[in-house]
């Protein structure tokens, strides 16, 4: 089970990270653990956290895992290479890689430390995305035509779970 709340960036704080986590859990605690991270103390549920543009996705489920947002942006191309491993791509395409990208690494908990973009491969047949450490299932979804969401697991149980919002 995975929940998804989508908060405009504006409203969004510590405070609404709260709030959401005890509305699943009442005895749930938010804590920053030592790499910043937000996380849920005392409770047998999991916290994800992003940010893009105008918009905060806040991930609450029961086994770990990763969020990521992106909002569509015009990239230069030695960024797209650099992402994709290719020189022209549309912005949609390179934001969804980059959001699965993104969440593997938020889901690993160990951010890019030790890790360059070309190292991780994304099957999209399989969802599945591959790092020299570990695999992981994700999934994957645009919204408002112009942000892409990305959630990633080890459980390929996540791939019976739709991107919904509370």
């Amino acid at each position: 089970m995975i929940k998804l709340f989508l908060l405009e960036k504006r409203v969004y704080s510590f405070h609404s990270v709260v709030r959401i986590v005890h509305s699943i859990d009442p005895n749930g605690t938010v804590i920053y653990d030592k790499n910043g991270r937000a996380v849920i103390k005392q409770a047998k549920l999991h916290l994800g956290i992003s940010h893009s543009g105008d918009w905060a996705v806040i991930g609450v489920g029961e086994e770990p895992l990763g969020v990521d947002v992106q909002k569509y942006k015009g990239k230069s191309r030695d960024f797209i290479e650099y992402i994709t491993g290719e020189n022209d791509m549309a912005p949609p395409q390179v934001c969804k890689i980059w959001s699965i990208k993104e969440s593997y690494v938020k889901w690993l908990g160990t951010g890019w430390i030790g890790l360059e973009p070309d190292e991780i491969v994304i099957d999209f047949n399989t969802q599945k995305v591959y790092g020299a450490k570990k695999s992981a299932y994700f999934i994957t979804s645009e919204i408002f035509e112009t942000y892409a969401v990305s959630v990633c697991s080890e459980s390929s149980s996540i791939l019976k779970e739709r991107i919904f919002f509370q």
